[in-house]
């Protein structure tokens, strides 16, 4: 069932509004009136649209897009790349009434949208409680990652039909059983798909790519859209059980054209689809990627943010994976305190500082490319620095082959 209220929030620069469509915009404090006589949009307020915004040292939205709130980091899986070596569950993870209590103060705080995920969230018994309770009666946006192994018909029949989609975790065709350490198989995935989708149930297939299933994403691919589900991929990081797997996954050079052909597939897929799935956590993803550019400042913890199951808070799920730049934990201070007064040492780090210190050099340092790779955290990984390239080789060569391509085939610029 779609949702046609239109969510926004005051921000200092005036409003970010997201409409039911799926659009998202900034507009200036003149918007005021048809924003609070619920009569906004598109069109009407496009002529309130902003065409630039003061850009402060701590800059960030006084309401993050998305919050992962990591619920468990139990995991009945061992996968090969799991970002945070999920399988036991971490120390002191929040009670019912925490994670409770955490989602009614980010609904204070107006989060625009939500990622509930683990581990495996399914392993909490009051997962289902929980998720009704924020898609429902919270009314928030709401995406569930599951390795999908307790998606049974009497489990996704509580799933809210409103406000929530389920992202299956599937890694391949037959790299999926290896990656998952021979405990889950993509002919299983199809089926838990396909029962979804019989049951009218929002989903998507998310896909980690890596040296070990990039030879076969494209299958996976055309069978989303034969399917009609939607797809998006992210690229294997060195984090977690992942460090221990580098052999496995880590990839070069020579796999960043077989990347770009899957990412240009991707993105003429997406593109069709984003017209009638409206508003979902994927297009407050899309919008975060838009503000760093705008901004020229990551979107860790000006954005987005990552709760880990303990109730630490942090910028991201690379942070949280590493535990960098922890912000607090919500069990001291509530996340919308931490979120307006903490994060100040990532929020300290823009563009400016990786160009003065390591990109001044780099080709990519150009108006032609939007690099997304200064990054303090995936620097600490790759060089044991905050400000070096967050980019291996494999990702500096994607990046140029992507931009040429979005350039050469669909007209992008930058």
């Amino acid at each position: 069932m779609p949702n046609n209220r239109v969510r926004y929030s005051r921000e200092d620069f005036g409003y970010l509004v997201a409409f039911p469509d799926g659009s998202l915009g900034l507009y200036n404090e003149t918007a005021s009136g048809l924003l609070e006589s619920n009569s906004a949009s598109p069109a009407l307020m496009e002529p309130h649209r902003l065409k630039q915004i003061l850009v402060t040292d701590n800059f960030h939205l006084r309401t993050p897009l998305i919050v992962w709130f990591e619920l468990t980091r139990r995991c009945n899986l061992t996968c090969t790349h799991c970002y945070v070596d999920a399988g036991r569950e971490r120390e002191g993870e929040l009670s019912t009434a925490e994670a409770r209590s955490a989602l009614e103060d980010m609904k204070r705080l107006g989060v625009f949208s939500l990622v509930l995920a683990g581990g495996e969230p399914y392993l909490r018994k009051d997962f289902p409680e929980l998720l009704t309770y924020a898609a429902e009666e919270l009314d928030m946006i709401t995406a569930v990652v599951t390795n999908g192994s307790y998606l049974t018909p009497q489990i996704l029949e509580r799933v809210p039909r409103r406000n929530c989609r389920i992202t299956l975790s599937v890694d391949g065709l037959t790299a999926h059983n290896k990656i998952r350490g021979g405990h889950s198989t993509f002919e299983l995935m199809q089926q838990k798909l396909r029962l979804m989708k019989q049951m009218e149930i929002p989903c998507s297939v998310s896909t980690v790519i890596s040296k070990a299933n990039i030879h076969e994403v494209e299958e996976l691919l055309r069978w989303c859209i034969e399917e009609d589900i939607v797809f998006r991929t992210v690229p294997f990081n060195p984090l977690g059980r992942g460090l221990l797997h580098l052999d496995t996954h880590f990839m070069d050079k020579e796999d960043a054209a077989a990347s770009a052909n899957i990412f240009m597939m991707q993105k003429r897929f997406e593109d069709e689809k984003d017209k009638s799935t409206g508003l979902c956590v994927s297009k407050f993803f899309n919008y975060a990627l838009n503000l760093i550019y705008m901004t020229r400042r990551g979107h860790c913890s000006r954005s987005v943010a990552y709760l880990a199951a303990n109730g630490e808070a942090y910028p991201c799920v690379s942070c949280a994976a590493t535990n960098a730049f922890s912000a607090g934990n919500i069990r001291n201070s509530p996340f919308s305190h931490i979120w307006e007064h903490s994060f100040r040492d990532m929020r300290a780090i823009t563009w400016d500082h990786f160009i003065d210190e390591t990109c001044h050099k780099c080709e990519f340092n150009s108006p032609d490319y939007f690099c997304a790779n200064r990054c303090p955290v995936m620097s600490l990984v790759h060089n044991g620095t905050l400000l070096g390239c967050g980019a291996s080789k494999f990702g500096k060569e994607d990046l140029r082959l992507r931009t040429e391509r979005l350039k050469s085939e669909l007209g992008y610029g930058y």
